[in-house]
Parts: structure tokens; sequence; C-alpha cells
């Protein structure tokens, strides 16, 4: 694969001259509704990108929504030159109803689709892709999430370069969860994997540029071989008005959307065996899971000091509120959007490693790092006896974050890349 290193002071002249002069018609698809307070972390980074590149261009989003799920926020679809929803029609209760599904899906993933990609796959939203390339003509169209590259026959024969933006690499993934204590069974995780394998080859092949976070994710997909570019674009934040860091109460917390198995596996190792010993040193701390999509495991397991909010509006409360962010994860791509706005709310961190690939933090300024069980109950106990330690490491982080994450500077280098494409 070919790599731009959109980060070479080279680039510097070709930023501020497509930043000032150029204006693109950018079309987004996306796999559901990006809101400003969306209750995951990629509904919020898509939204906050598309917010920014819209003071600059015309943005175009054609989006999937579920029925149950949120609506796309009226101050982006504001910002927005053209909005289409796509509903997927809820399915029909009855059991033969079920049954037709099942062999339906049984018979897309032997054939190479993976469960995600066969959950989002709607006719009608292929439909509406190409009334959009005919009416609102896009110089790019931008694919969020490889699950939105079964789309990329909607727009065969229309010239405007396609980019894909790899949130997380799909069969690196499907692998770890399948080798993991999570999956459930053999057979599908077996032949989830599979089809990652096939579909994630062959969507690369058929888009100019792959767009990845971190460095892990990008020697994953240099391997896949092929011509399209890969470029490493790292995710920014909103950097919010600071908080001071909390004394009191005790509250930790740990944010995440619970579909994503990695969240289920870190809120499990939280509750059973990290939390409890943090319990027996300071009786009166809370432990916070917030997030969408609680599986029942999680919400049987018996602890006063465990919250387990389910759906909220709005993290940012409860950020507000915490002491100390935990993010204890060992599974999953990509960059972690909850470990971006801890840092930008000028909170402690204590994270996995893997929490915070792709953001060159040094452990012991900006972020204290654990990464088993034992490790992570020793350094939370530790910080928690440290009131002042807990707030250098809060304006450290946050610090760090206003340097770091601009969302001007990540889309300044997606308009590099737009026009670099335009220009093959």
């Amino acid at each position: 694969m070919t790599i731009i290193p959109l980060d070479r002071p080279t680039f510097a002249p070709a930023i501020k001259a497509v930043s000032s002069v150029r204006r693109f018609r950018v079309l987004f698809l996306a796999p559901f509704a990006p809101h400003l307070q969306a209750s995951h972390g990629g509904g919020r980074v898509i939204a906050q990108l598309i917010d920014h590149l819209a003071q600059r261009h015309s943005i175009g989003l054609c989006y999937l929504r579920a029925e149950g799920e949120p609506e796309i926020d009226d101050m982006l679809k504001q910002r927005c030159d053209v909005v289409v929803e796509v509903l997927i029609p809820a399915p029909e209760a009855s059991s033969i109803s079920r049954w037709s599904r099942r062999l339906r899906a049984w018979k897309e993933l032997i054939l190479g689709k993976p469960l995600w990609a066969i959950d989002r796959f709607s006719p009608p939203y292929a439909d509406q892709v190409q009334s959009l390339l005919k009416t609102w003509q896009p110089d790019i169209v931008q694919l969020e999430f490889h699950v939105m590259g079964q789309y990329l026959s909607a727009l065969a024969g229309y010239p405007a370069p396609r980019i894909l933006v790899q949130h997380e690499p799909g069969e690196a993934a499907a692998r770890e969860i399948m080798n993991s204590r999570l999956a459930q069974g053999r057979i599908i995780p077996w032949l989830d994997l599979l089809a990652w394998k096939r579909f994630e080859r062959e969507i690369i092949r058929q888009v100019q540029a792959v767009v990845v976070f971190t460095e892990r994710d990008r020697e994953i997909f240099s391997k896949l071989g092929g011509q399209t570019c890969i470029v490493q674009i790292p995710l920014g934040t909103e950097i919010p008005e600071v908080s001071p860091a909390k004394a009191e109460p005790l509250n930790l917390l740990f944010v995440g959307n619970f579909r994503h198995l990695p969240n289920r596996d870190a809120a499990d190792r939280l509750i059973n065996r990290i939390f409890p010993d943090v319990q027996a040193q300071f009786p009166e701390a809370r432990l916070f899971i917030v997030g969408d999509h609680l599986p029942s495991t999680l919400v049987r397991m018996p602890n006063e000091g465990v919250i387990l909010t389910g759906y909220v509006p709005d993290v940012k409360p409860y950020l507000e509120q915490a002491t100390l962010v935990v993010v204890p994860l060992r599974l999953g791509g990509g960059m972690r959007v909850k470990v971006l706005e801890a840092l930008a709310a000028g909170k402690p961190v204590v994270a996995s490693s893997r929490a915070v690939e792709g953001l060159g933090l040094v452990n012991g300024e900006q972020v204290i790092l654990a990464e088993d069980d034992d490790e992570f109950s020793r350094t939370i106990i530790d910080l928690l006896g440290k009131p002042e330690e807990r707030v250098s490491l809060a304006n450290q982080a946050r610090i760090w974050a206003r340097e770091n994450l601009s969302w001007e500077k990540v889309a300044e280098k997606y308009e590099v890349l737009y026009d670099v494409l335009l220009k093959c």
C-alpha cells in the first residue's frame, strides 16, 4: 500500500492553500446518525468532524437509522447542505419471520458478509446514494466505518474519489473476539472472522484511500496489499471548559457503548476484579459504568458501589463528576474517544497501553498506564490516596489535549487528502 505522510512539514503550504481557497463537496456515508451528544464515541467524532469541515466546505450526509435509535441533532443538520436519513424498519415479530431472517443471515454470513454489515444492509439506502450522486454531485465520497463498504457498488461509474475511514480493523477485531472468552460459541465467530477477512480486502481495493487513526492499525492494513493509499489521521475532540479534579466523593468512571465487545470485557474486569480491591481500601468509592446496551450479565452483578446508568443523553455530567477515568481495554483497535474526552476535560486517566494507542502520551505525565487487573487496582488505590498527584496529572492531560487534539488540525489533514486525491 502507498502511504501518504500528511504530517510532513512540506505539506504545510498545501494545508494553507487548500483551507483558504478551495471548497469541496464531501458526501459522508454513515451507518448511524452522527450526533454531537451521541451515546457512543463514533457518532460523536463523525459529528464533530462534519461540524468543523462544514465551516469551509459543502457537506452532504446520508445515514442509516434503525427504529428506536436517536436521530441526527438539529444543529448538525443545519450545518450540512443536504441530509438524507434511511430508516431500517423494525423486523416482524412472528416466529416465521424470525426464522426467515436467521436463514438469510446465515446465508449472507457464509457468502462472506460480516454480521454488522448484514445488520446495516438496506436496498433503499443504495438508491438514495445513487440519487445524491446525480442531484448533488459530490467531489469526494467519504465512508465512515468499514460496514459502509457494502454500498460501494452504488458508486459504480461515478468519478469522485472514495475514502474509507476505518474506525477499527474488522478482521483483526473479529480475530481477537473469536480467541477471547467473549465469543459465544465457535461457529458464528469463526464464520464472522472469515467474512471480515474477505469483505475487508474487497472494499479496500475499491477505494482510493483508507484513513486509520493509529500506527498499529496502519501496520495491519499495510499487510493487506494492493495499491490503495493508507493515511494516518488521528482523531480530535472538543476541548470543554475545564472542571477541577474531584477530591470527594471518589468516583471512578468508565464510558462505552456495550454493543462493542471490548467495552463489555473492560466493564466486566472493572466490576468483578479491579473495583473490589479498590473498595476494600476506599469503601466510599463508587464506580460509574455509563453507556447504552448493557448486557444482562453486567446488570445482574450485585455491588452497591457500582452504578450502571444505561443510556444517557449526555456523558458530560458524569465526566465532570469523575475523580478518575479508568480504561482497562485489552481488545479492539482504533482510537478511544472516551480517552480523548477525558484528557480534554482535564481528568486523571488510568488506562491500558491499548486504550491510548496513537496518542503519544507519556506514562506518568499525562496518563498512568496499567495492564493486568492487579496493576490497575494498585494504581487506582495509589491515586485515590494522593489528591495532589491526581490534580497534577489532570492538569498535564488538559495541557496536552489543548496542544494535540484540535479538530482544526484534523480537518486540515482531510482537506489536504481531498486535494491530493482530486489531483491524481
